[in-house]
């Protein structure tokens, strides 16, 4: 009878119950930080790449040409047009890439009138139209495992990149 009150009086270990509450909440917290940051910084790596690849298909004559576009995708995903070295994100290859149905690597060609309608006079020095080609991925990020752990599936990511065409 006299023990009953000062178990609820104890106050030891009760730090060692906070923390064995709290731990598995901050644990799942500090990974899905790291599992953030590794997907904003492999989004910036292909951005780069398709930034890379866009640039390089403004300067050819021929932006379509499947040999072009062959050597921008490597240049994506490699950083050279030969498509030696790693690769620029683990998990991107260039068989992703090579769906030509826009589901993987996509390159358009678009073409803009020169002429304010209004005026009739050019907007920008050059022809009458004014060509840009965008470069577009479309990729799943595979994540580090936290989101699966949640139930939460896959990222899907849409990155594209557009450069007006002086390669002619």
């Amino acid at each position: 009878m006299n023990r009953r009150p000062r178990i609820g009086r104890d106050e030891e270990g009760a730090a060692l119950v906070e923390a064995a509450v709290l731990l598995p909440f901050l644990t799942l917290l500090l990974f899905g930080a790291f599992e953030f940051s590794k997907i904003f910084y492999d989004r910036h790596l292909v951005e780069t790449g398709l930034r890379d690849a866009a640039r390089y298909l403004a300067r050819t004559d021929d932006p379509l040409a499947a040999a072009n576009r062959l050597q921008a995708r490597r240049i994506a995903v490699f950083g050279t047009a030969d498509g030696s070295g790693s690769p620029r994100v683990s998990w991107w290859t260039p068989a992703e890439l090579a769906a030509g149905d826009c589901t993987g690597f996509c390159v358009l060609l678009t073409e803009t009138a020169n002429l304010d309608p209004l005026t009739g006079a050019k907007r920008f020095r050059g022809g009458d139209a004014v060509r840009s080609v965008e470069v577009r991925a479309f990729l799943d990020h595979p994540g580090l495992g936290t989101f699966a752990l949640l139930g939460i599936r896959g990222l899907r990511m849409r990155i594209a990149h557009q450069e007006r065409v002086i390669g002619e």
